[in-house]
């Protein structure tokens, strides 16, 4: 029985009430980026940052971490390497959703040593640095369990990835830990998951975060077909960009790219050697870029997504592709986690490849590039050098030189600028990459210092007409061509202005972007060094920087193609020896009278050295027709022959009926059809050499009956 007021009291009225209420309160409309800001706690008990979570340094994670509260998207993909904080994506995800947007949450790791491991080290440490999330979690022992942690409102689960957990649970979210690492035989881990979660339609949302171990290289049509790089296929395809620091041109470091700023170190030197040197190169100006510098590209780096285009100067054009996958990848130079900076990366890149080069063995240099620098590995070609003879006995006699053979659906040519000399080469492209050498000729000129000679080559290009092999009177015009641009000073000047002359005189034209490059019927080329070159690109150096001697004005494009990649791919075509895809057919006036085939021996003059790289054995090593086939090749990507659907070409690559390129001859004086460049005499333009061509046995070029006929 009581006895007095001081043996009960009664509840609070007021604070019942607010409890009550509070469950019938909607959920803040606040996004998961924004929540981390405001209450995430970062606390590194073994060193490290502590301190308010924040965005600083890894901007590239905010608009990944913002999509998991945006309708538009029911999966967010994220490629990324070891130490980029990709997996803090989730964690914030985990802690918006307990602290402030309910909903039950499953973790799949690869297995449950790995689940252990995370869930002691990082998951309960997390729960226990946020009040708000660890008065919500359940008293019973059940509901603080190692894989199932139960809250106020919602539940995370943590399991192992394995076919019974993955179509056994439906939850509106979840989370697909190092997808690369599960299982092979689960086969597609997103097609088993995806009618899981089709009850919770727009509500549900499935974020897949990975290194990329399972694709095999950077070709999504024919690399992409497993693991994190096929679910990024099929999203929105985010590239990240960042501007230079000394020019302000932007560039990415995603090496799908149109403009790809490369990690460039010296491949020979030692490993130390390598590390201290490792230096980012701006693809538009060639600025050299330090370890320490990319914080600040990062500040003011922006997502572009597929659909998209970007200038140089950070201005986005274009409309972004609509997908249900928002796809973003991340590469190691991004990080501003990386132990040892950039040179660690370059440091390990090139003990891997020394050690694949030395045994053969390719795992480590595989883990290297998924794990560290966040790009697939593509397997190393074993490629072995053709012998000169071997091609040369090849040649076809019935294949006239000059004339454009049954199969040529367009025509490339390319030029080389020697001190003395034009050497030009006219290659025809037929069906999947097989491809003819049409015409080859030399012509003296003094490319470093006369502007005639220039606006000789350009002119006899920009008019020749090959006539076609069956007998028709038909000809066909060159699609494309482009020169090299660099070599002895003044080279490079003179090539610049030749393109502006010629732009001014309205007969250059842009023919379209192609996979987000300009293509034009005429461009300067140059072939860039080292092994991580992006593979093609196509820049507008700056006229600004005072330390460039020849300035192309802002306005002069330049094709930039990865040397040692189109090299790698010439030996591979050299290696056909059937005729079809890929093949090529050489005319037999390419050959010397006897042994040794002088251009042979050129086509095959360089070595493929332990590190991959082409080099040639001598200085003095003659090397042109290796270096006008790599260029050609160069050029027909440029204007999309990879993309080409042959059951359904584009007019300019259709059969000889309908192509474009292809017209009757116009007769010229005397009656005469129009000849090929190598014949064509000097235009008026101004004094200029005459064509030079010279048998193969003088150390050039052949043809000389055939350009003595015609001179």
């Amino acid at each position: 029985m009581l006895t007095s007021n001081e043996d009960f009291s009664f509840a609070d009225a007021a604070r019942i009430v607010r409890e009550c209420f509070a469950h019938f309160e909607p959920p803040r409309r606040e996004s998961v980026a924004e929540y981390a800001l405001a209450n995430r706690w970062l606390s590194n008990l073994g060193g490290g940052y502590v301190g308010r979570w924040t965005f600083d340094g890894t901007e590239y994670l905010r608009q990944p971490t913002e999509d998991l509260t945006n309708h538009d998207y029911q999966t967010i993909a994220v490629v990324a390497p070891a130490q980029s904080g990709k997996t803090s994506i989730a964690e914030n995800w985990a802690l918006h959703s307990v602290g402030c947007d309910p909903g039950n949450l499953l973790w799949y790791m690869q297995t449950e040593q790995a689940i252990e491991a995370y869930v002691k080290t990082r998951i309960n440490p997390m729960i226990d640095a946020h009040k708000v999330v660890k008065d919500r979690l359940g008293s019973a022992p059940s509901d603080k369990a190692l894989h199932y942690k139960r809250f106020a409102n919602m539940h995370i689960e943590f399991l192992a990835a394995t076919y019974n957990n993955l179509i056994g649970r439906s939850v509106p979210r979840i989370v697909v830990d190092e997808i690369d690492s599960y299982p092979v035989t689960l086969g597609d881990v997103k097609a088993l998951i995806d009618p899981r979660r089709q009850t919770f339609g727009r509500s549900s949302k499935l974020l897949a975060i990975s290194h990329a171990d399972r694709a095999t290289g950077i070709d999504p049509e024919k690399d992409w077909s497993a693991g994190i790089m096929s679910i990024y296929a099929d999203s929105t395809r985010a590239t990240w960009w960042w501007p230079c620091p000394h020019c302000g041109a932007f560039s990415s470091p995603v090496p799908t790219a149109s403009r790809v700023m490369v990690l460039d170190y010296p491949r020979d030197k030692a490993l130390d050697e390598i590390e201290n040197e490792a230096r980012l190169i701006c693809p538009v100006n060639g600025c050299v870029i330090e370890d320490h510098e990319r914080r600040g590209m990062n500040a003011r780096g922006k997502w572009v997504y597929a659909g998209e285009d970007i200038g140089e100067d950070g201005i986005v054009t274009g409309q972004r592709t609509r997908r249900n996958t928002a796809g973003y990848w991340v590469v190691g130079v991004m990080s501003p986690f990386i132990l040892g900076g950039i040179g660690s990366l370059a440091r390990a890149r090139a003990k891997a490849e020394r050690e694949a080069a030395l045994t053969g063995d390719e795992t480590t240099l595989r883990q290297v590039m998924a794990k560290q620098w966040g790009i697939p590995h593509t397997q190393m070609r074993k490629t072995e050098n053709v012998d000169a003879t071997v091609i040369a006995d090849r040649a076809e006699h019935d294949f006239t030189l000059g004339t454009v053979p049954h199969g040529v659906r367009f025509l490339t040519a390319a030029v080389d600028a020697q001190l003395n000399r034009f050497e030009v080469m006219v290659r025809g492209w037929g069906a999947h990459g097989e491809s003819w050498v049409v015409d080859f000729y030399v012509t003296d000129a003094e490319p470093p210092t006369s502007a005639a000679c220039w606006d000789m080559m350009i002119e006899r290009l920009l008019n020749a007409r090959y006539p076609l092999a069956d007998g028709s009177g038909r000809v066909m015009t060159i699609r494309g061509f482009g020169y090299d641009s660099g070599g002895y000073p003044g080279t490079t000047q003179n090539a610049y202005d030749a393109w502006r002359r010629w732009k001014r005189r309205s007969r250059l034209r842009k023919l379209g972007r192609i996979e987000g490059r300009d293509a034009w019927n005429m461009i300067p080329l140059k072939g860039m060094p080292g092994l991580s070159a992006q593979r093609l690109s196509v820049v507008y150096p700056d006229s600004q920087r005072k330390d460039r001697s020849a300035r192309a004005g802002g306005t002069v494009p330049m094709a930039q193609f990865h040397a040692n990649s189109f090299k790698d791919d010439l030996a591979g075509q050299l290696s056909c020896a059937d005729p079809g895809a890929w093949y090529v057919h050489f005319p037999a006036g390419l050959r010397s009278d006897e042994e040794p085939h002088t251009w042979f021996q050129q086509l095959v003059a360089e070595e493929k050295t332990k590190t991959g790289a082409w080099v040639k054995p001598h200085n003095g090593t003659r090397n042109e027709a290796c270096d006008l086939m790599v260029m050609n090749h160069a050029l027909a990507q440029l204007h999309g022959m990879t993309r080409i659907n042959w059951n359904i070409p584009p007019a300019w690559a259709a059969d000889w009926d309908r192509n474009v390129h292809v017209q009757m001859a116009v007769p010229t004086d005397a009656g005469a059809p129009p000849m090929p460049a190598s014949t064509l005499p000097a235009p008026p333009v101004a004094p200029a050499p005459a064509v030079r061509v010279v048998t193969p046995t003088s150390t050039t070029s052949p043809g000389a009956s055939r350009a003595r006929r015609y001179a």
